[in-house]
This record gives C-alpha cells, structure tokens and sequence, in this order.
C-alpha cells in the first residue's frame, strides 16, 4: 500500500507541474503576442489549446510594429 501512495502523490506533483507550465506558456505566448503588436487574446486562446506550438508560430512571426 505504501508505494500506491507515493506513485498516486509523485503523479498529482506530474500534473501540477504540468498545469503550471501549461500556465505559463499560456501568459508568455500572450506577451510576445503583445509585445509584436498582434492579439494577446487570440494568441492566449491558441496556446490554450495549442501550447507548445502557438508559442514557437508566435516568436518566429515578424511584428506588426513599424520600426
């Protein structure tokens, strides 16, 4: 029973940790976003539910800002 508990406890701190970074790509996708001038809504939205690669399409876009 003992290593039922402590596999079941290792696998929520998994998922905490998962959702935290889901999290953050999450915010850091909005503020490039923001930071080139695009949506920071519509990006956030995408990283939503596309994480990982809403955040590399969005730092490899060009700005919209004029230099």
């Amino acid at each position: 029973m003992l290593l039922a508990d402590s596999t079941s406890s290792a696998t929520l701190v998994g998922w905490v940790i998962g959702f935290i970074i889901w999290i953050l790509i999450i915010a850091w996708s909005a503020a490039i976003a923001r930071r080139k001038g695009r949506s920071p809504f519509i990006w956030g939205l995408l990283a939503f539910f596309f994480s990982i690669i809403a955040l590399i399409v969005i730092a490899l876009m060009p700005s919209r800002r004029s230099v």
